[in-house]
């Protein structure tokens, strides 16, 4: 192994907290400086950016105007998002209007405006997506790393949708939609999932379908029970006389992301398609234009359409603490 550091043993007080605050420091630093990229990414001129989808139109008012109106409402909703970003804290934390998912500003700072999205961002549009729509249950993209989500209390056979994000390898991600079609006459529940994951490359098939079907050890023990496992689990706590029809795997292949940095945004839009009926977007050509507008879409859901959580009074006093502090060193 290389030597990447080293201690002078004549330093006998050194102590972790010294390394944990260095930490802190850089990526305070890293964050700054993606916040100065994200601010100049979000002051172009959006007023001359042409883009037609149709994702989250209705949720951020872009629905049924011109070409020209949406352009000057998503140079309004740009600019509502700059003053967001000038008055909040990392720490901030926003949460969606039925209160099922919570994000931080740190997690939104470095990704939605131009990098890769991590998983806060994504559960978090995905759970806006899915509260706002008919009979749609949203799991997490926690979901196959924490153990098995709790058993629905609603009935299965009225829901039309269950969306899973996946967390693929190599900061990659995909999604698993399935969709649920009760024939209450012969008491039938049909069940079809698809899969996708949009750089439509074969290496991913088997991660993800894990995802569907799960995991057995060589003893046929269940390892990770799959979203298949779940449907199952459901359908028996809620509607045990219901038979399940279940279909084989479709595999989603389009559209396909145009850069290396917007599998979130494409697995947000594909939910989202399905959920409201919309597919024509999968045969569209999908432009690096078009993902700069989805991007500030889901940034305006974000910060603008939900609710932002009031500070806990310790940390008011530890900030006043510190804002002292720095205050008396910098005299």
């Amino acid at each position: 192994l290389d030597l990447v550091a080293s201690i002078d043993p004549n330093l006998w007080k050194f102590s972790g907290q010294y390394v944990v605050a260095a930490t802190t420091f850089y990526y305070v630093k890293t964050k700054v400086r993606q916040w100065f990229e994200d601010r100049k990414w979000l002051e172009q001129d959006w007023r001359k950016i042409v883009s037609d989808v149709d994702f989250l139109a209705v949720e951020t008012g872009t629905s049924g105007l011109s070409s020209d109106a949406v352009r000057a409402r998503h140079w309004a909703m740009a600019n509502e998002v700059i003053s967001k970003f000038a008055s909040c804290r990392l720490s901030a934390e926003f949460v969606t209007p039925s209160r099922g998912c919570f994000i931080t500003f740190e997690n939104v700072v470095g990704a939605l405006c131009k990098g890769w999205l991590n998983d806060s961002p994504i559960d978090f549009c995905l759970e806006v997506i899915g509260s706002t729509a008919e009979k749609c249950h949203v799991l997490s993209s926690h979901t196959t790393s924490t153990g098995r989500p709790k058993t629905p209390k609603k009935l299965i056979t009225d829901t039309k949708f269950i969306i899973q994000p996946v967390n693929l390898k190599r900061s990659h991600g995909g999604v698993v939609i399935t969709t649920l079609h009760y024939l209450e006459s012969a008491d039938i529940l049909r069940v079809h999932p698809y899969l996708y994951e949009p750089v439509i490359d074969e290496e991913y098939h088997e991660d993800m379908e894990e995802v569907w079907k799960g995991i057995k050890d060589q003893e046929n023990k269940v390892v990770m029970e799959g979203l298949r496992g779940f449907v199952k689990r459901w359908c028996q706590a809620s509607t045990p006389t219901t038979k399940l029809r279940i279909d084989p795997i479709q595999w989603v292949e389009v559209p396909q992301q145009p850069d290396y940095a917007s599998c979130g945004v494409f697995v947000v839009a594909q939910a989202f398609s399905y959920v409201h009926g919309n597919l024509q977007w999968q045969h569209s050509n999908i432009s690096k234009t078009d993902v700069q507008v989805m991007r500030l879409r889901m940034l305006w859901l974000i910060l603008c359409k939900s609710r932002e959580s009031p500070m806990a009074r310790g940390k008011v006093e530890r900030m006043k603490k510190i804002h002292d502090q720095l205050l008396k060193e910098l005299k």
